[in-house]
Formats: structure tokens, C-alpha cells, sequence
């Protein structure tokens, strides 16, 4: 093979093996999961097994209530599909914020209204049951 076309192929098998090899890096390892996970409410997980591009976790916890069968993407850590946060979920959330005296107000749809302390500083706040984002 003629010395000027090696970068040529090398370049070709670069651009063709590089996503691929990108993409198996990309994938998080167990303890950066639970990481991710804790960050968003889970702990106590249970039977994590890596299936291709997924995580599966038999059983967790997310804000004090039970959650099966969770499937999370492998790559970000995000649930492939998780139901909306439940009133007592959202209760959990602030507490584990630093709020107390959490009580309801009222939901419509995707949208909790709590009243909480923080500091001694009374507030209604708002949480996304789909995200879990906090808005005063």
C-alpha cells in the first residue's frame, strides 16, 4: 500500500470506529449510577443489572416510597420511564431540602403546592411532579 494513503485509512477507520467507541465509554459505572440516582430521590437500590443500554433495578426507594422494576438509561442516568411524584414524595423532597413543616396545599396536574419553613422563613412552593424542580 502506498505510504500516502495510510493516514487516509487510518483517518476513515478513526471516524468510523470512533462513535462506537465513544459511546461504550459514555456508560456509567455502578457507583456513578447510585450517584446519579441519589441525586434524584432513589437509595436503597436493589438488583442493578446493566442490560445493553439500560440499567435495571429491581426494587429502590424515591423519597420514602417504594419503586419497582426501574429501568434507567445507562449513558445519563435518567429513567427510561418513571411515574410523577406522589404528594408524599414531594413532602420527602423538601424535607431532604432542608424545609420543615411540610404540608399540602393543593395539586393541579404536574404541579404540587406545599407550604414549608426553612430557616424560620414560611414559603408555598411548587414541585413538578415530572422533574422534581422546586419553584417559590
Amino acid at each position: 500500500m502506498p505510504y500516502a494513503l495510510r493516514p487516509a485509512l487510518l483517518a476513515l477507520l478513526l471516524m468510523l470506529a470512533g462513535p462506537a467507541l465513544a459511546q461504550q465509554a459514555a456508560v456509567l459505572t455502578p457507583d456513578q449510577l447510585a450517584t446519579v440516582l441519589r441525586a434524584r430521590g432513589f437509595t436503597d437500590l436493589e438488583g442493578v443489572e446493566r442490560d445493553g443500554d439500560t440499567f435495571r433495578i429491581a426494587r429502590s426507594m424515591r423519597y420514602g416510597e417504594p419503586v419497582e422494576n426501574l429501568r434507567i438509561d445507562a449513558a445519563t442516568g435518567l429513567p427510561r420511564e418513571q411515574p410523577p411524584l406522589t404528594e408524599g414524595q414531594a413532602r420527602e423532597l423538601l424535607r431532604a431540602r432542608g424545609y420543615a413543616e411540610v404540608t399540602e396545599i393543593g395539586r393541579d396536574g404536574d404541579a404540587i403546592r406545599l407550604r414549608a419553613v426553612r430557616e424560620g422563613t414560611p414559603s408555598e412552593l411548587t414541585v413538578d411532579a415530572r422533574t422534581g424542580a422546586v419553584r417559590q
